[in-house]
């Protein structure tokens, strides 16, 4: 037998026989023995949701030998007894509301009960009936969210007890120095999934010699409260050695979605990708994981890799987050000087040029991208690295004549900041997203 802790709570007509009932028909389950309730408290509504009449709330000690599941399906069974829909709204009106707050000594986190109740601390009706039962509250105090870990091991211990517990897990791989963009990622992961991982990793295996691995912005304090802003439930922040140790001699071969554009400037840059998303894919075992479009040729090399090797992962391409101007959000653009922020305009502007071209009924191919020069050489700040005019998805190259649409991508240097900047931006010619 071990001693459980159900919190008891009711705003939906009699809401004392709501009570009595779940009490009285909890006594008489088999494996259930109700030792004591605390004091019934009459408590206004706490938390977000539709304007609703006071709660009565309490606590039940209970000593239980069903498993934590079991006693979940008897408490959810009662409920609907008591009149309540299933499944429920969040936060609206009930006839009855029963919650699992301790159950033994256990720790639980899959799909359906999270134990030590995830918000109990935080209401003031679960924590001051549980204090009056005599309940020591400091073992149980929760953790702060995100929970930051930083080996591999705690990593895969974690997602495997979700994955046990039946848990859609999604993956938010980074590198920090983290922005609205990529909160925009850890949001759509959040609505998406039961379990969030994001991740803050600056990959060395993705910089080549000349670039700014050491230089590249690290702020562990910043990321975790953008991950705890966006609801992530863990945040993987490994050191170099978690991720490829001494004896580390592994990497992924690329293919044809990483020639050209960026795999044709920055030599193994996509080896390094593939590489290190393999590895996070390996320990987090994902049902799903979020890339952002600004990095489009990434999010084409990533689905080949999975695909290839057999990741039963689904990658979720995510739009870009933009500035009220219409610059793409970067982690580098913090580097950018005055007069280069207000330059680094121009890439969208010729993007969105191009676009509209497109829509006036002009198709062929190198007609686009000569718009697109056209408008980037009238800003001298802005040195080209490439324009290309590519097929949507694998960003397979379009051959010279009409097209019926295609991704626009361009890469450019500015260089009047800190250190040299280097920008990505791409638009869809046949999409409805990013017009300002």
């Amino acid at each position: 037998m071990e001693l459980a802790y159900v919190a008891f709570g009711s705003n939906v007509g009699d809401r004392q026989a709501h009570i009595q009932g779940a009490l009285d028909s909890l006594a008489a389950t088999p494996g259930i023995k109700v030792l004591r309730i605390s004091e019934i408290l009459e408590t206004e509504f706490e938390g977000e949701g539709p304007e609703q009449g006071p709660f009565l709330n309490g606590v039940v000690e209970l000593s239980t030998s069903l498993t934590p599941m079991a006693l979940l399906c008897v408490l959810q069974a009662l409920e609907q007894v008591a009149g309540r829909a299933s499944p429920h709204p969040v936060n609206h009106p009930r006839e009855l509301d029963l919650d699992i707050i301790l159950f033994g000594s256990r720790t639980i986190d899959c799909r359906d009960l999270i134990v030590p109740h995830p918000r109990y601390y935080e209401r003031t009706f679960v924590r001051e009936p549980l204090l009056q039962l005599g309940v020591d509250l400091d073992p149980y105090k929760p953790k702060p969210s995100p929970v930051v870990i930083d080996s591999v091991e705690m990593l895969t211990q974690k997602t495997s007890e979700w994955l046990a517990g039946d848990c859609l897990v999604g993956l938010v791989p980074t590198m920090g120095s983290l922005h609205e963009g990529h909160k925009s990622l850890m949001l759509k992961a959040r609505e998406q999934c039961d379990r969030v991982v994001a991740t803050v990793f600056v990959n060395p295996l993705q910089f080549g010699p000349n670039e700014d691995f050491s230089a590249y912005p690290r702020d562990l304090t910043a990321d975790t409260e953008v991950c705890r802003s966006a609801g992530v439930d863990v945040l993987f922040a490994p050191p170099v050695g978690q991720m490829f140790g001494e004896e580390f001699c592994s990497n992924i071969a690329v293919g044809p979605e990483a020639v050209g554009m960026e795999g044709g400037v920055r030599d193994g840059h996509f080896e390094g990708v593939a590489t290190v998303v393999a590895r996070l894919f390996a320990m987090a075992r994902p049902h799903r994981a979020y890339f952002g479009e600004k990095d489009a040729q990434q999010v084409a090399v990533v689905r080949r890799m999975a695909k290839d090797l057999g990741f039963p992962v689904r990658i979720e391409p995510c739009a870009i987050v933009r500035e009220e101007d219409g610059l793409a959000l970067s982690s580098r653009n913090v580097y950018l000087g005055k007069e280069d922020r207000a330059a680094s305009t121009v890439l969208f502007r010729a993007l969105r040029s191009a676009r509209e071209q497109f829509r006036r009924g002009t198709r062929d191919r190198d007609k686009l991208l000569e718009r697109v020069r056209a408008v980037l050489a009238t800003e001298a700040r802005c040195d080209v690295d490439y324009v290309e005019l590519r097929r949507e998805g694998d960003l397979a190259e379009l051959p010279p004549g009409d097209v019926v649409g295609g991704r626009l991508l361009v890469a450019a240097k500015f260089v009047d900041g800190e250190r040299l900047v280097r920008l990505l931006d791409n638009l869809s010619l046949t999409g409805e997203d990013e017009l300002l």
